[in-house]
């Protein structure tokens, strides 16, 4: 079984000695599920960065399906525990093993990401993630619900400190608490939710890796703006960003400053996270960062 080498690396770098020991139990945990859970192995998914994903066979249901599994069981636990939140827009979940860190899911089909539109147009793959964001939202859910609300995460700017420019840490550290500190109408929210985790299914589009979050619902289009580092070749970075943002809060019917905020916050919180998890600061995601910052409104 083949890895791709930025997995290999992204597992070692966050998990230490306990991914590396993970990763050479792979091949034998995989081949207990199997057993336990009666399916065939078929291949390794592609572009795998996290979390192990693999295409199998599922006898029960004759069916293929995706396997996931984590080196450890929480992550898991709140991807398969927001799942059961929702009863439209997401892909079935057939059964969650929390012993071995892993769950079965449908296998979306034709399956190809939202991230093929943005070359060809990303204005649609603009107004496909608001129709993705609306669905969600159209689930009524009840209060309090058991996940993290969004407050929880102001602690991650900290590292940053003495890393980037004082002003906009400072600006991202203002603006969260103020878009964090009312909870009247939080929601449950993807937490995640950008191209390559909605994925075509039918005529439809589904979202796969929740992180699971509780908060404002504006929040649900920030991550969009800068995951993937993919843009369309045809307009600048700048302009992009600006049409993004001007989108959602036209199609959403947010407050543009808000939308703006929180892209802006989100930014600033993935640089935060690659510095914790990798040391240094991605300098094309600091640049989206001063990009909004700049955007007028």
């Amino acid at each position: 079984m083949k890895l791709n080498v930025k997995f290999i690396s992204n597992i070692q770098e966050v998990y230490g000695e306990l991914g590396t020991s993970w990763l050479n139990n792979l091949s034998s945990s995989i081949s207990l599920l199997c057993e336990k859970w009666n399916f065939r192995f078929i291949k390794v998914m592609p572009n795998l960065t996290y979390h192990f994903v693999a295409l199998v066979e599922n006898y029960n249901s004759n069916q293929n399906a995706i396997l996931k599994i984590a080196p450890t069981n929480q992550n898991i636990v709140t991807e398969a525990k927001w799942f059961q939140y929702f009863d439209k827009g997401i892909p079935k979940i057939y059964w969650v093993d929390e012993e071995h860190h892993a769950f079965l899911m449908e296998h979306l089909e034709p399956g190809k990401p939202l991230s093929s539109l943005i070359e060809i147009d990303d204005d649609n793959a603009t107004r496909i993630i608001c129709q993705v964001i609306r669905e969600l939202q159209s689930t009524k859910q009840m209060i309090p619900l058991p996940f993290q609300h969004l407050s929880t995460l102001s602690s991650c700017f900290s590292i940053l400190e003495g890393r980037i420019d004082s002003r906009l840490l400072s600006q991202a550290v203002s603006w969260f608490h103020e878009l964090t500190s009312e909870s009247t109408h939080a929601v449950l929210l993807h937490g995640d939710l950008h191209h390559e985790n909605i994925l075509s299914s039918g005529e439809t589009w589904k979202v796969i890796d929740p992180h699971g979050y509780v908060g404002d619902p504006v929040f649900e289009c920030s991550v969009m703006i800068y995951n993937p580092t993919l843009f369309p070749q045809e307009h600048s970075l700048p302009q992009t960003i600006e049409r993004r943002l001007k989108i959602l809060s036209e199609e959403l019917r947010f407050d543009a400053k808000r939308v703006h905020a929180w892209a802006f916050c989100m930014t600033m919180l993935s640089i935060a996270w690659t510095v914790e998890d990798h040391g240094h600061v991605p300098e094309f995601k600091l640049t989206i960062a001063k990009i909004i910052d700049e955007t007028p409104l």
